[in-house]
């Protein structure tokens, strides 16, 4: 684990010149896409040519926030490392944003500067057109640059802020979520006790990087000098080039959410006969359910499948568990893990079962620009109230219970929706579920039911029957839909926010009519 001296100025500056420094002329590649390669040695000197343009832009000395603007292209990681060697945090914009919403971005985070990772002429002019009205400066990446001298990195202090991620459903004013060095630092050091494998030649690049779970991929690559193999979303239909991509490069360490990770298996080539070199897999972003790590068992044998658990708030992930045949045999979901070191999980009112709370390094600095929000989730310095149910037995290990805020008021009968989807889950052949109220002339009246896996509607029509049979009545979904395509949103989670759209193209519905009187 590393340790973070808040006291030594120079921790981040020794932390970050140690790692880019290495990247000086290696020629192995650094980061792959399926339109060419970037080597180490083209990211250490194109990243530090790209510093000195920013120390050019006007106020440089306020080391204000940069915006990256772009997708899984080669100029993406350049950009990425400019920002750190300048000591400017960073703010990933991902091109499907609105442009009203990019500027509401930058002015929240009083960026000056926006960086396009993109070579399209197109989109240079979207951004461009985007920002024209503002003082913001406007620079594209070069991946063939080179600095004219030696690049000093930035001093900066631990306690300022390395990066800002977004929060994609935000309405209104957007959330900033700050984290700072000392945060970053602290993760990197855990990653190598959660993966101590030597042997990997490649990481996946599956994860956005506006989604800090993309922290995984890019520092395991970067600690590591290991290619990133990165999946242009644009290409989910296409699995079977990604999949041969894998092969090719010899990919070792998959990261992903659930939700990738279903799709992938669609394809028959995802397999350890065919992905030899794929051995490891790590989740965060979703909960993991067991038909998904009951798959990867038996298409790749012997395989570690790591569960993460964490609110961007806190750094990625707070916990980890390697999941094995028991907890798959055992009742309910799977775990989420143990407490990672120098942070710690407990209770908010004492016992084994509550809201999460976070204390430790991992905690970040908080909400941008937000004080009644962040007076709420943090109330002091370092502690995090998560607002996720979760449930810690004897021997420290965490149990995910689902967002305190999915209580719902249906006909007079309150109902948590967590409880309602970890039945549904249960029952064989579910994948995984989704529970949502059904609104007539915007009340709730009934609960609908987006089942993943169910294969007909003779299927919805017995876990209908099951649940009944188990359950009040009033906790059974009324409106029950399967067969549709699962929408991912930026964090390439499933998106539940277009579930209505689901309901109209399901390609099996069914109406559940109760058979007996509520208890």
């Amino acid at each position: 684990m590393t340790c973070v001296d808040l006291t030594c100025p120079d921790t981040a500056q020794v932390f970050l010149s140690r790692i880019h420094s290495s990247f000086a002329q290696d020629a192995r590649p650094a980061y792959r896409t399926d339109t060419g390669d970037l080597t180490f040695a083209a990211l250490h000197d194109a990243s530090a040519a790209l510093t000195e343009k920013l120390r050019a832009v006007p106020n440089a000395q306020d080391r204000a926030p940069v915006l990256i603007w772009g997708h899984k292209d080669l100029r993406y990681p350049v950009a990425y490392w400019a920002c750190l060697l300048s000591g400017r945090a960073l703010v990933p914009v991902e091109p499907e944003t609105p442009r009203e919403r990019m500027r509401q971005i930058a002015q929240t985070c009083g960026a000056s500067t926006v960086l396009v990772a993109s070579g399209s002429e197109d989109d240079i002019t979207h951004v461009t057109a985007t920002f024209r009205d503002s003082e913001l400066t406007v620079l594209t990446v070069d991946t063939e640059a080179r600095p004219t001298g030696p690049v000093p990195v930035a001093v900066p202090d631990p306690r300022d802020v390395a990066y800002i991620m977004f929060s994609s459903g935000t309405l209104g004013q957007p959330k900033g979520i700050q984290v700072t060095y000392a945060n970053l630092i602290d993760f990197v050091g855990w990653l190598d006790n959660l993966l101590p494998e030597p042997a990997m030649q490649a990481v996946s690049g599956n994860i956005r990087h506006c989604f800090d779970v993309s922290l995984f991929e890019l520092w395991t690559s970067w600690t590591r000098k290991l290619p990133i193999t990165a999946l242009d979303h644009a290409n989910f239909a296409v699995s079977t080039f990604y999949v041969q991509r894998l092969q090719k490069d010899g990919v070792g360490l998959w990261v992903s959410t659930p939700s990738i990770t279903r799709l992938l298996l669609k394809n028959h080539r995802f397999n350890g006969e065919f992905l030899t070199n794929l051995r490891t897999f790590v989740f965060c972003g979703e909960p993991l359910t067991k038909p998904i790590v009951t798959e990867l068992f038996k298409r790749f044998p012997g395989c570690r499948v790591v569960n993460t658990y964490g609110p961007t708030e806190c750094t990625v992930a707070v916990t980890s568990v390697d999941i094995t045949p028991e907890h798959l045999e055992a009742h309910g979901d799977l775990p989420i893990g143990y407490t990672r070191a120098g942070t710690r999980l407990f209770a908010r009112d004492g016992g084994d079962t509550g809201e999460i709370m976070i204390a430790g390094d991992s905690v970040g600095k908080g909400y941008l620009n937000l004080p009644e929000k962040q007076s709420r989730a943090f109330p002091e310095p370092q502690l995090y109230r998560s607002g996720d149910w979760g449930r810690v037995d004897a021997d420290g290990l965490w149990h995910f219970r689902g967002r305190m805020d999915r209580e719902v008021k249906v006909q007079g009968v309150r109902i948590d929706l967590n409880d309602v989807e970890a039945h549904i889950r249960r029952q064989p052949g579910v994948e995984d579920v989704v529970v949502d109220t059904y609104m007539l002339r915007g009340e709730p009246r009934a609960l609908d039911a987006y089942v993943i896996g169910a294969a007909s509607e003779a299927d919805l029509a017995q876990i209908a029957r099951t649940l009944e049979a188990e359950l009040p009545s009033y906790l059974v979904p009324r409106f029950w839909y399967a067969g549709f395509a699962m929408i991912l949103n930026n964090n390439s989670k499933l998106d539940r926010s277009r579930l209505a759209e689901a309901s109209k193209v399901a390609g099996f519905r069914y109406v559940h009519a109760q058979t007996r009187a509520t208890a």
